[in-house]
């Protein structure tokens, strides 16, 4: 598998993780899979794909909820299936939903450091991996692209807006 680019935000005294990205590069294309909370409050959880994002042609952007990964969505079969892969391992690797049983720990170390924890956390351990220097904390992994980043922000689902976070 390949190694995905990832972005994190996180608002320690607000409401928790805001925005939570993982994607991959083939070619001309960017897909990949993002999380966190929506304007009306419920989460969001939704796989991508930035079709000619590398080309002169105008990117083309779709995107699928997590349930409809292998419906009739236009990303060729090979792909999802990396997809489902790489949101996985990275889930695995980062995050905690309050129905795994695993949340119990994350939440209690959450209450004693006094942070903020949504229906999705950043596994504890992997807070002092972020950037403390805004009021967002934020990691960026070495290769992640910032227009990628930008691109995404202005079409999904997420509360999170990149360009109010980035003038903050």
């Amino acid at each position: 598998m390949k190694t995905p680019q990832i972005f994190i935000a996180y608002a320690p005294r607000g409401a928790g993780l805001r925005c939570a990205l993982a994607y991959l590069v083939a070619e001309r294309d960017v897909y990949g899979w993002y999380t966190g909370p929506r304007l009306e409050g419920s989460l969001a959880g939704e796989f991508f794909a930035l079709e000619d994002f590398y080309s002169k042609h105008a990117a083309r952007y779709s995107a699928v909820q997590v349930s409809d990964l292998h419906s009739n969505w236009a990303l060729e079969e090979a792909r999802r299936h990396e997809l489902a892969q790489m949101q996985e391992v990275f889930a695995r690797e980062w995050l905690v939903y309050r129905d795994d049983p695993r949340a119990a720990v994350q939440l209690e170390a959450y209450a004693e450091a006094e942070l903020a924890a949504g229906e999705v956390m950043l596994r504890f351990d992997r807070l002092a991996k972020l950037s403390k220097l805004q009021p967002n904390w934020t990691f960026y992994s070495a290769g992640l692209e910032r227009s990628v980043l930008r691109h995404l922000a202005k079409r999904w689902r997420l509360e999170y807006c990149i360009e109010l976070a980035e003038a903050a």
